[in-house]
């Protein structure tokens, strides 16, 4: 194959930063139900971030699935239902962080388009499937007030 002709900005192609770790005011600005990349039955709303000059960052809302979540809690030892809460929990703290509307029995994905939060963000390395490491941006979701009620 032939040399390809790039121009001069090739050279100064590089990677876009992860944001340090601190408070950061961020809104949500794409967001889709989809499986997560290199798993299996593992259905999540994928919402991202754009954070100014640094690389844009991802959130992923786990959805119950219940043959799954009892196939996952028998495997790993965890009481029956643990895995099904927990991804209620979480998606829960991400609704009331954002200030998105939800009911006792759940949210409306609709609601969360141009939504905003001051949130901290930490950086997480990882393994990918191929055994590379890899670090990305985290959103900490913090702990329910203990007196919290549905906002719809």
């Amino acid at each position: 194959m032939p040399f390809i002709e790039m121009g001069e900005e090739f050279a100064n192609a590089k990677e876009t930063p992860l944001a340090p770790e601190g408070q950061y005011d961020l809104k949500l600005h794409t967001l889709s139900e989809d499986k997560v990349p290199g798993q299996k039955n593992n259905l999540v709303i994928d919402i991202r971030f754009e954070t100014e000059g640094y690389l844009p960052m991802r959130h992923w809302i786990a959805l119950p699935l219940p043959e799954k979540d009892a196939r996952n809690d028998q495997e790993k030892g965890h009481d029956p239902g643990t895995t099904a809460k927990t991804k209620m929990l979480m998606a829960k703290r991400f609704c009331y962080l954002f200030s998105i509307p939800y009911t006792d029995n759940g949210f409306n994905t609709d609601d969360f388009l141009g939504a905003r939060a001051r949130a901290g963000v930490t950086q997480s390395s990882f393994t990918r499937q191929d055994g590379s490491e890899a670090t990305n941006n985290k959103i900490i979701l913090p702990r329910l007030p203990d007196e919290v009620e549905a906002v719809a």
